[in-house]
């Protein structure tokens, strides 16, 4: 027998009991960001669910076969047969966290089921709101560099700067940057989704960039404009099964910063001249072809030469999204047992994925305040 007349087993089954009895969705504690798009959104709706394989790997087409053509009648045809569809592939992110709880404090307060309720519950929701913290913070983030093993690749790997300041709108975003720690030490991905991306080299696969120069008006609100034409690529019908039901906006999300959000409300503002005494109208509340800016507390302070300043991501969130391995979807471990403590048991929380972008062209775009160390 244990401490207390408790044995290893009886603790284990408590453990399994107790928290069987919680939602396993909801994560109602004191939170460190003030939103948290990720775990709530990308992971409770977006995400896609792959069941096996080294990696996560999707179907993509970045060129033509060149059969397409107006000919005369009775003219021959010379078919191309020609491979343009290939394989993108990101390697799996592992990610981990835990809380442990004894034998002996279970002992202590065996005639009191709340207090041993509580104590579960305020573990496992720590637990559950660092491991939300974790994910919030990379989906941000590129790799530190390319042995980076454990770091996802997040938005701005997928959705980057061009290579220079001079563009102000154009499929130009080839390749993103690692998130070193020291800024002379900045380089650039050889490829995004195991995929080469250049000026000459599946031109197709790069995302639409503009550097709006910080000017947060009226030249801002032009960009953003051209930016959703551009994006905004309708399959043709004849093509049947290569139609994207979800072509239009529905799930299409913009990402910001305080400083772009707190400008775009302040122009609303001047913009609107039935404010009336709601001097607050536009706080949190400012919209873009019906989408509400969603305030990213990450973007405000980090990465400027990986994504630029006063980023704005636009995601379509049809094309981008969460890859989860199943069988390591969330998944929380029975109580285990360390024979180097025996008295102490650990409960684990485990996830494998990967963020994709299926398609860079049609999947979003990138504005910010073009800034880069080489």
């Amino acid at each position: 027998m244990a401490s207390g007349g408790i044995t290893i087993g009886q603790a284990i089954d408590l453990g399994v009991a107790t928290m069987g009895a919680f939602d396993q969705d909801a994560v109602q504690i004191a939170l460190k960001h003030p939103t948290y798009e990720v775990i709530n959104r990308w992971f409770a709706g977006d995400k896609k669910v792959m069941s096996g394989g080294k990696k996560a790997t999707w179907d993509l087409t970045v060129k033509d076969t060149g059969n397409a053509a107006h000919v005369n009648m009775f003219e021959t045809a010379a078919p191309n047969l020609a491979n343009v569809n290939v394989e993108g592939e990101v390697n799996w992110c592992h990610a981990k966290n835990s809380f442990t709880y004894s034998v002996d404090e279970l002992a202590m307060n065996l005639n009191d089921k709340t207090r041993i309720f509580n104590l579960f519950k305020n573990r496992r929701q720590n637990c559950a709101r660092e491991f939300a913290d974790l994910l919030e913070e990379a989906a941000w983030k590129t790799p530190a560099s390319a042995s980076d093993s454990k770091a996802p690749h997040g938005i701005p790997s997928w959705l980057c700067q061009a290579d220079t300041s001079a563009v102000t709108g154009d499929f130009q975003g080839y390749v993103g940057d690692y998130s070193v720690a020291v800024l002379s030490t900045e380089s650039a991905y050889a490829t995004v989704g195991n995929l080469a991306c250049t000026t000459v080299t599946n031109t197709r696969w790069a995302n639409w960039y503009a550097n709006h120069s910080d000017q947060l008006n009226d030249s801002l609100l032009d960009k953003l404009g051209e930016a959703f034409r551009k994006t905004r690529f309708m399959t043709p019908k004849i093509a049947g099964q290569a139609i994207d039901p979800e072509s239009g906006f529905s799930n299409f999300r913009l990402y910001s910063n305080n400083e772009v959000i707190k400008n775009l409300e302040a122009y609303a503002r001047k913009s609107d001249d039935r404010l009336g005494g709601d001097l607050g109208k536009y706080a949190g509340n400012t919209v873009y072809k019906g989408i509400p800016l969603i305030y990213v507390d990450s973007l405000d302070t980090t990465l400027v030469y990986v994504y630029g300043k006063n980023p704005i991501f636009g995601v379509n969130h049809n094309h981008f999204y969460p890859m989860v391995l199943s069988g390591k979807n969330f998944i929380w471990s029975k109580p285990i047992n360390d024979v180097t403590q025996n008295l102490v048991l650990t409960v684990f929380l485990d996830l494998s994925y990967a963020y994709v972008c299926d398609n860079r062209r049609t999947g979003g775009f990138l504005l910010s305040n073009w800034e880069n160390a080489y």
